[in-house]
């Protein structure tokens, strides 16, 4: 299911292509992708929405 965007339609991937490409696409350890999407309950993302939650979830406040 692709999302529209201004008439484009964007690729869609599940998480665990988002994993094993961590480093590639977000420069961060699969480990961070792994939580950063951990309780979204979508199984495919754009790679901007994987990117969005990746930065939310580096920027989140460690009690």
């Amino acid at each position: 299911m692709a999302s529209k965007k201004s008439g484009i339609i964007e690729t869609q991937y599940n998480r665990d292509e988002f994993i094993q490409n961590a480093q590639a696409l977000f420069q961060v350890k699969p480990e961070i992708v792994a939580g950063a999407i951990h309780q979204v309950e979508k199984d495919q993302l754009t790679i901007d929405e994987a990117k969005r939650l990746v930065d939310q979830f580096l920027k989140r406040k460690v009690l």
